[in-house]
């Protein structure tokens, strides 16, 4: 074998990934919950989101393949998340859920001063082994932070 083929493979293998099921990707927006504005620090929202799970409830029943896996979470400020190739194949209802900086997810009611929750209703999708089942961007609905905006519907909710 020359050398440039030993290198070729050497690379080859450094970059395999395992694939035991399919994977989910979505990208996020935060907006405000009246949907006027957008929110552009994670830090802004009321309660604070750190982090943003996948919720993927299975339409064949059964348990939530991304519940409390720390690899179905990922950090608010990163806009974007995909899983590991290990999502067991099946069709799912798929819905983002933002979670605080103790990883619980975030469960708001009419009550509470601020509220924040999934911005629309779940996507059903189907996952297959291999493949990479994207949900493009979605919105993720909370109160504006008054440090940042608060309730001034003139401008972005920001720092």
């Amino acid at each position: 074998m020359d050398r440039v083929t030993g290198v070729a493979l050497v690379f080859s293998a450094l970059g395999c990934v395992a694939i035991d099921g399919g994977a989910v990707e979505a990208s996020w927006v935060l907006s405000t919950n009246d949907g006027q504005r957008r929110i552009s620090d994670c830090g802004c929202t009321c309660p604070p989101i750190a982090k943003i799970r996948f919720q993927l409830v299975p339409l064949s029943g059964g348990p939530d393949p991304c519940l409390g896996r720390a690899s179905c979470q990922f950090s608010c400020d990163s806009w974007s998340g995909a899983t590991r190739f290990d999502i067991p194949p099946d069709t799912y209802a798929i819905s983002l859920v933002p979670a605080g900086a103790d990883g619980k997810d975030i469960a708001s009611s009419p009550s509470d001063p601020c509220r924040a929750g999934g911005g629309v209703d779940p996507l059903v999708r189907e996952v297959k082994k291999g493949g990479l089942t994207q949900l493009n961007a979605l919105m993720v609905h909370a109160d504006c932070a008054l440090e940042c905006g608060g309730s001034d519907s003139t401008k972005v909710c920001g720092r």
